[in-house]
């Protein structure tokens, strides 16, 4: 029997990238599975289309707005009857220059990554009380190591990440739902594809492995946390991040 049989999962942010590899594998293992995007255009991507599954769904929503994440989760119910896993993958970077970094800026990275992040699980949980539910957060290794090139307001949602994981899940565990976090290093995607040689040499070069990770790497840790192999593991952070940091 395939490991998610039977099982439900939302991804945010799954039109591309880690999102995507995450929605492939929950569907590779028998999950039904809503890829939730910013736009329809996104949702009507040759990536996605690719997946190709009748146990897969879309739906548009820009988590910029506080109405989206109840929204996200009452279309996943209504369409496969109920609710299991919810994966907060979406995210933005906004300006790294700290003088570039206006309110707006601040609040528009916040308001994605981790405003939407909390009210998302809160609209979840919900619908996990009583059967028991699996929340993975989708940091960064920049909420761990900081940088001068990174944006400061994406660091600090990606770090608020890690905190909001260990909460939701001292809150949800007696509820039965579990809440883990993933923090990846540079992992290739069509945006990290598209950064200047240079910079992409000097991170390889700063990663004791070597490289970049791959999508499916990020995936693997995912299945593993939303199966029953993981039933004993809450409020954690997995870094996968190829030893850039070790903590």
């Amino acid at each position: 029997m395939a490991r998610l049989s039977d099982r439900v999962a939302l991804v945010t942010g799954g039109t591309r990238g880690i999102g995507l590899a995450i929605a492939k594998a929950y569907l590779d293992e028998g999950a039904s599975v809503m890829i939730a995007g910013t736009t329809e255009k996104s949702l009507r991507s040759a990536d996605v289309a690719t997946l190709g599954s009748s146990r897969m769904a879309t739906v548009a929503g820009n988590l910029e707005s506080s109405e989206t994440p109840d929204a996200l989760v009452s279309a996943t119910v209504a369409r496969f009857g109920s609710l299991d896993i919810l994966v907060n993958n979406a995210g933005i970077l906004g300006p790294s220059d700290l003088q570039e970094l206006d309110t707006e800026d601040w609040d528009r990275v916040l308001n994605v990554n981790l405003r939407s992040a909390f009210f998302t699980a809160r609209a979840a949980a919900a619908h996990m009380r009583g059967r028991g539910g699996c929340i993975i957060n989708l940091s960064s290794v920049a909420a761990q190591i900081g940088g001068t090139a990174t944006s400061p307001a994406y660091v600090a949602s990606k770090a608020g990440l890690i905190g909001l994981t260990r909460s939701l899940a001292r809150h949800l565990a007696p509820l039965g739902i579990r809440v883990n976090c993933i923090a990846p290093a540079d992992i290739e995607t069509d945006m990290t594809a598209d950064w200047p040689t240079e910079v992409r040499q000097r991170l390889t070069a700063m990663t004791p492995l070597s490289r970049f990770g791959e999508p499916s790497e990020v995936a693997g840790l995912a299945l593993y946390l939303a199966d029953a192999s993981a039933a004993f593991i809450t409020g954690q952070t997995f870094n996968v991040n190829g030893g850039l940091y070790m903590g």
